[in-house]
């Protein structure tokens, strides 16, 4: 009897694994489909010659050399993404937690219609605020130079803030900013939302001012959402593409070249797929392992 238990149940558990997995086939036939032949494919044309059109010349490692050894926009292209990654995992995103913290904690009233009110840039066209930040940038008729005239900063209003290579790439950063902090206030606020009141009441009985609460109770409250919020940034941070064509096409120069620009203009414009291929499977292992990281962290902070 107890044989014929055992047999029982592995079978129960045999038929109970070929559903699953027959509930999963579609989706991993999807995924194989869509995610991982791609991706052979794309690492395969990273080793070759190609123009996009024709037949590709296997070259090896080829690419990878030339990229990292032969190529100085690749790593102005580089240290302008790291740049921008840093500054939109810092500013934005403190801006959005005390952006968040004022409105959840200081109990303001049409908390809702400012959030939304913040959240606005993340929603516009990129292209469209591209423009109009280009025309905030302008030096002739752009509002920004004026209101340095106006104020008595009339030496900085002759900087063309796009045409110079020292200011464009802090032009362009800027306007990150101004779309991503309503994101990060969003996801903070909702955090704040679920942290429980008896902990801010016990600590407002025991004296703890606004600062301690904050930094002892919500900071660590929002501590998984800011972990989100960094990863998220991190990889919209170097796919950034639409705002730094429309305002700049990565001039002066090359000064404002981003990782995405340039592998589009390898790419498409100088039909050199092969390069353009390799440059977005280095980023792609780069964010993987980034990403793992920021992943582990997570996780460990749990206990």
């Amino acid at each position: 009897m107890l044989i014929m238990g055992k047999k029982r149940t592995l079978t129960y558990s045999i038929r109970q694994d070929i559903i699953a997995y027959s509930l999963l086939a579609p989706a991993i036939v999807m995924f194989l489909y869509f995610v991982c032949i791609p991706a052979i494919q794309t690492f395969y044309i990273s080793l070759t010659q190609w123009e996009g059109v024709g037949p590709k010349t296997f070259v090896g490692l080829k690419n990878y050399k030339d990229m990292l050894f032969n190529n100085e926009v690749y790593w102005i292209s580089l240290k302008n993404n790291i740049i921008w990654t840093l500054i939109a995992m810092t500013i934005p995103v403190w801006i959005g937690l005390f952006q968040a913290n004022l409105l959840v904690r200081g109990g303001l009233k049409h908390a809702k219609l400012y959030q939304l009110i913040f959240f606005l840039p993340q929603i516009i066209s990129m292209v469209v605020a591209a423009i109009v930040w280009k025309w905030i940038y302008d030096p002739v008729m752009g509002p920004l130079n004026g209101l340095l005239k106006l104020i008595g900063l009339g030496q900085y209003a002759a900087i063309g803030w796009l045409g110079n290579s020292k200011t464009v790439m802090i032009a362009l950063c800027v306007v990150n900013v101004w779309i991503h902090y309503g994101f990060c206030c969003v996801v903070f606020a909702s955090a704040m939302q679920s942290i429980d009141k008896e902990l801010y009441e016990s600590a407002m009985i025991d004296g703890a001012s606004r600062t301690r609460q904050f930094w002892n109770i919500t900071l660590p409250g929002v501590r998984e959402a800011m972990t989100t919020v960094l990863l998220l940034t991190m990889i919209w941070s170097f796919k950034v593409f639409d705002v730094v064509y429309a305002m700049t096409k990565g001039g002066p120069g090359q000064h404002s070249y981003v990782i995405a620009l340039y592998t589009y203009m390898q790419g498409f414009i100088y039909n050199r797929m092969g390069l353009a291929t390799a440059v977005t499977a280095l980023v792609t292992i780069m964010l993987l392992v980034l990403s793992k990281v920021f992943m582990a962290i997570r996780e460990r902070g749990r206990y």
